[in-house]
C-alpha cells in the first residue's frame, strides 16, 4: 500500500512541477506519418531524457514498462495517474512476461514508450528488445529525446537530465525506423543509436545546451 500511495504523491507533485514548464513537440509529423501507414508509434528515448516525454504525453493512453520492485511500484502507480499503461517486469528475471504483457496491451493502445538503454544501461546503447516489440507489436520506432533551457544532470550512470522549474522543454521527433529486408539486427541497433542521438542534439541545440554529458565519468 505504501509505494502506491507514494506513487499518488508523486503524482500530485509533478502535476504541479508540470504547470511550471513551458513545453513543445517538434517533428509531430513524423509520429503522424506511422500513424497514416496503419502502424503504430513506438517512442524510443534515452533513458537520460525520459522526463520531458513522460511529461509531453499525458494521458495519451501510451503503454510503457516499469520494474516489480517497491520502486517499479511507485512509478507504475504515478504512470496510470498520468494516462500511461505500465506493463510489469524485469529485464533480467521476468522479461518475457513484461514484453508479453507489453504487446497485449499495445493492441488496445495509440502506441508505446520505451527507453531502450534502461534501466541500468550501457548509457546509450539500444537493447534488442525495441526491434522485438516494434516487431511483434505492429510498430515503428520512432526515434525521440527531449531537453530544456535550465537543466540539471544527475549524477548518476546515464547522467540523467532534470528540467529545472520554469524552464523551456522541448520534446524532438525524427523519422520512423524500420528494419531494411536483409538488415541484421546489430545493423538496425547501431541505426536506432544513432538517430535517437541525433534528435537528442537537435533538442539540445533548440534548448541552448551545450556539451551535456552522455553517461557518467568511468572515474566518478
Amino acid at each position: 500500500m505504501l509505494p502506491r500511495f507514494l506513487g499518488v504523491l508523486v503524482f500530485l507533485a509533478i502535476t504541479v512541477y508540470r504547470w511550471t514548464l513551458h513545453l513543445t513537440i517538434v517533428g509531430e509529423e513524423h509520429r503522424q506519418a506511422i500513424r497514416a501507414k496503419g502502424k503504430k508509434p513506438l517512442h524510443a528515448i534515452w533513458h537520460q531524457r525520459m522526463v520531458g516525454g513522460i511529461l509531453a504525453h499525458r494521458g495519451e493512453g501510451y503503454v510503457t514498462m516499469a520494474s516489480k520492485s517497491d520502486d517499479g511500484e511507485i512509478i507504475a502507480t504515478f504512470l496510470r495517474y498520468w494516462g500511461f499503461r505500465a506493463a510489469r517486469g524485469s529485464s533480467s528475471r521476468d522479461g518475457d512476461i513484461a514484453s508479453a504483457e507489453f504487446l497485449e496491451a499495445l493492441r488496445g493502445a495509440p502506441g508505446g514508450a520505451l527507453t531502450p538503454d534502461g534501466p541500468r544501461g550501457p548509457a546509450r546503447r539500444c537493447k534488442r528488445g525495441i526491434l522485438m516489440l516494434a516487431e511483434q507489436g505492429s510498430a515503428l520506432v520512432l526515434p525521440s529525446s527531449s531537453s530544456s533551457s535550465r537543466s540539471r544532470f544527475l549524477n548518476s550512470w546515464d547522467r540523467f537530465l532534470f528540467p529545472l522549474p520554469f524552464s523551456r522543454c522541448v520534446v524532438v521527433f525524427g523519422p520512423a525506423l524500420e528494419r531494411a529486408p536483409g538488415e541484421g539486427e546489430p545493423d538496425f541497433l547501431t541505426r536506432a543509436e544513432a538517430a535517437i542521438d541525433a534528435v537528442t542534439d537537435e533538442a539540445d541545440r533548440l534548448c541552448g545546451i551545450t556539451d551535456a554529458p552522455r553517461e557518467r565519468s568511468k572515474k566518478a
